[in-house]
This record gives C-alpha cells, structure tokens and sequence, in this order.
C-alpha cells in the first residue's frame, strides 16, 4: 500500500499497532524514510494490487476536497491564498486530538475541525484584507510559515515530526468504518457533493458576486455590494471544505504529523487548481487525478530510485506551464486568431461564381 509523505512507521511493538490488529490503513513510514504522498510503489499480488489503488483512490479524492476549498477563495473570488494546508492541517489535527475523546466520531469530529478552521480564516482574512488582495497573498505565505514552525515546535500537542498515531477508526451513528474500500466510497461520496455544491454555488446569486468582485471589485462596489464581505465569505468557506478534506485525510490514513501540512502542501493543492481548471466546479478533482494518481505512476517504470523523484518534479512542473500556457492562449484570443487565419485561406463569397447563373 502506498506511504505517506513526511511520516513515520508506528513500530511494529508499539503498543497502538498490536492492539489494532485488521486495521486496514497503512501506518507511516519509519524514521529516516523519505517516500512522499505522491511516490507510490507498485505491490505485488492482486490483493496488494487492490490495496494500492484503493489507497490511490482514496488519497485523490481527499485532495480534490481540500482543492475544491482553494478553489472557491481563487478560482471563485480571486484571492490567492498560500495557507490552505494549514485549513487542511486544522482539520487533521482537530481529528486526531478530538477523535480518541469521541468514539471516533466522523460528525462531531468534522464539525469541530471546520468550525475552527473558519474561525482562523477568519482572523486571518481580518488582519489582511482591508489593506489589500495582494497583501493578503503575502500575509497567508506568512502564516502559513507561522503554523508549519509551531506545528515542529508545539511538541505537547502536535508530537512535532514524530506525529500523533492511533486515530481511531471512524465511526457513523455507532458504525465503525473499518473497511478501506467502504472508507474510500465515503470520501467519494462527500467528493461528488462538494462538487455539486460548488456547481450549483457557482450559479447562484453568492457565485455571481464572486465572479464580480473577481473582474472588477470597483465596479461591484458601486453596485451596492461589499467586495470585503464577499472576500471574507470565500475565504471562510473554502477554509470549511479544506479542513473536511484534511478530517478524510486524518482517518484514512491514521496518522498525523508536522511535515504533511507544510508550504508545499499549499503548492501542490495550487497546482492541482491549476492543473485542473480555475473557477471550474470539476477542476479540482481533474486535477487531483493528475497530480496526485497519474504523475506518480512514473515510479513504475524500470528507472534507477534516484532519477524517478527528479522526472516526477520536472513533469509536475511542466504540466503546470502547458496548462497555464495553454490556458492563457485559449482565453487570450489566440483561438479565434486561428480561426481568423483559416477563414482567411478560403475564398471570399464575393470572389465565388454563381455557376448556375452563368449563362451557357
């Protein structure tokens, strides 16, 4: 089953491993190891097979959700933010604190993660918006350096890089999910509503306003709406639906530590926006298949250990320059202009002869 990014084995002594025995996820990897959330290794057998793509699967939905987060504060609204892993952070760690107290609890759990994440946005979108967007831009890169040191520091509570282990189970209504597959079916489940709450948000009378403080916070302003408000709204949502994700992520895989929810979290769930179409209600999930399901197959190619980490960060970052690339040629005029050229190559309707008007 595939590893985990930044994380560590629970050995196989430890009290939390032996006392779970048939817990179907895959524990983090021993300290000292450096396979990532998106380096997977081929298993061998059917059954390991099986495994392997469903934990693939898994991990794809859960960040099409946290992406759908970042999607509505930029792809929406139009504020770049450079902290969503730490909304997604805030959900993890509100699980694996609250979770053993709970029963395992996926609801209260949930509720308790976005609660707290949506506050924090809410802090952080006071103190940085009402000077302006791209201080915001700053202002998040910031605190999310902020969170990632006192994640490593705040040992007490976060175990720092050891992480915190034995998330127990989760449960619905008193029922244990303890089956990957019935896991995996469930993060699929809240994927497909999110998209559809994101489409039918995107319609709507709060998707318009985004749109139109995205183009033109001015003009929406003399409109009689408040582009703050609105700014304030998309951040706080997109906060909510990345902390769900990284609830998801915190069951899955049963472990939380510091270094999953660092910077280059928030860059890979911007790629994944990217890679997958801004302002699409769809994108994030398009993307998150790349990034997080395809890319990572070229770990199963017959190359050497050392050059699969280089050739999956150079196709990473290739991908992002086509769609981006591409992206701007389509919405830029460069289309049309080739329509234009091709119209130009047939002949005109007044240069055409009327050869049943011609007299014989």
């Amino acid at each position: 089953m595939a590893r985990r990014r930044g994380v560590h084995r629970v050995p196989a002594d430890h009290p939390d491993r032996t006392a779970r025995a048939g817990d179907v996820r895959q524990r983090p990897a021993e300290a000292g190891e450096t396979d990532t959330a998106d380096e997977f290794r081929a298993p061998g057998g059917a059954g390991a097979m099986i495994d392997y793509l469903t934990t693939v699967g898994a991990l794809t939905g859960i960040f099409a959700i946290a992406a759908i987060g970042l999607n509505i504060t930029t792809g929406f609204a139009g504020v770049f933010s450079a902290a969503q892993a730490v909304f997604m952070g805030i959900g993890a760690y509100v699980t694996a604190l609250l979770a053993p107290e709970v029963g395992g609890s996926l609801v209260v759990c949930a509720l308790a993660g976005v609660a707290l994440a949506v506050v924090v946005a809410f802090v952080l979108a006071s103190a940085a918006l009402r000077v302006s967007e791209e201080y915001f831009m700053v202002a998040s890169l910031a605190f999310q350096i902020i969170v990632s040191t006192v994640l490593i520091s705040w040992y007490s509570v976060t175990k720092g890089t050891d992480g915190i282990p034995g998330i127990p189970i989760p449960t619905i209504m008193g029922a244990e999910l303890s089956d990957q597959a019935g896991q995996t079916v469930l993060i699929w489940a809240v994927v497909a509503v999110m998209v559809g709450l994101t489409a039918v948000l995107r319609r709507g009378s709060v998707g318009r306003l985004f749109y139109a403080i995205r183009e033109d916070p001015i003009a929406t302003q003399t409109l009689g709406r408040s582009p703050i408000a609105g700014k304030y709204a998309a951040i706080m949502l997109g906060a909510a639906v990345s902390a769900l994700g990284g609830v998801l992520y915190a069951f899955y895989t049963g472990f939380v530590n510091s270094a999953t929810f660092d910077y280059a979290m928030s860059i890979k769930l911007v790629a994944i926006v990217v890679v997958g179409g801004i302002g699409l209600a769809i994108g994030p999930v398009v993307g998150s298949a790349v990034i997080i399901a395809v890319i990572p197959l070229i770990s199963l190619l017959d190359l050497p250990s050392t050059a699969v980490g280089p050739l999956q960060q150079l196709v990473y970052g290739l991908l992002i320059i086509a769609v981006v690339v591409l992206r701007g040629y389509l919405t830029g005029g460069g289309l049309r202009a080739l329509r234009r050229r091709h119209r130009s190559t047939l002949p005109s309707s007044a240069s055409r002869i009327d050869t049943e008007r011609v007299p014989t």
